[in-house]
């Protein structure tokens, strides 16, 4: 028990002279300007915009360009899908009204890709104050 103790206070000592080394500052591990490399305190964080992806020309024709040739496993909203066109745009400019008579091998026209109309925020009301008079007792 008493090697326990001496241990502790040994302890104790390193730490109060460490700290009056410091001369309370505490920064004694760092250097005067430190680097720091990872993310800030939340408090410090500055909100950044979510990116917004640019078309690229080729997305104008279509990703998989003007035509398309049908592999095993198609179906007309794979092909949109991987093509980035609109299924009915698809159906109708390749006469497909049954999606289960596509045949491997077979070439289809691609629709020109339609812009994707991005959402406009609709600005929320504010309560607004509305001043209500307050009798000051001069009424008769």
């Amino acid at each position: 028990m008493a090697r326990t103790l001496a241990l502790l206070l040994l302890a104790f000592s390193a730490l109060a002279l460490i700290a009056i080394a410091c001369n309370g500052e505490g920064d004694f591990l760092l250097d005067e300007e430190p680097n720091a490399t990872g993310t800030p305190p939340f408090d410090q964080r500055s909100p950044q915009p979510t990116p917004i992806p640019t078309p690229t020309a080729a997305a104008a024709i279509g990703e998989c360009g003007e035509t398309y040739t049908v592999e095993a496993g198609d179906s007309p909203f794979s092909i949109a899908e991987k093509c980035g066109v609109d299924v009915n745009d698809l159906q109708e400019l390749n006469d497909i009204d049954d999606p289960t008579t596509l045949n491997v091998g077979q070439e289809l026209k691609m629709p020109p890709v339609q812009a994707t109309p991005t959402a406009t925020p609709t600005p929320t009301p504010t309560a607004t104050a509305t001043a209500t008079p307050t009798p000051t007792g001069d009424e008769e």
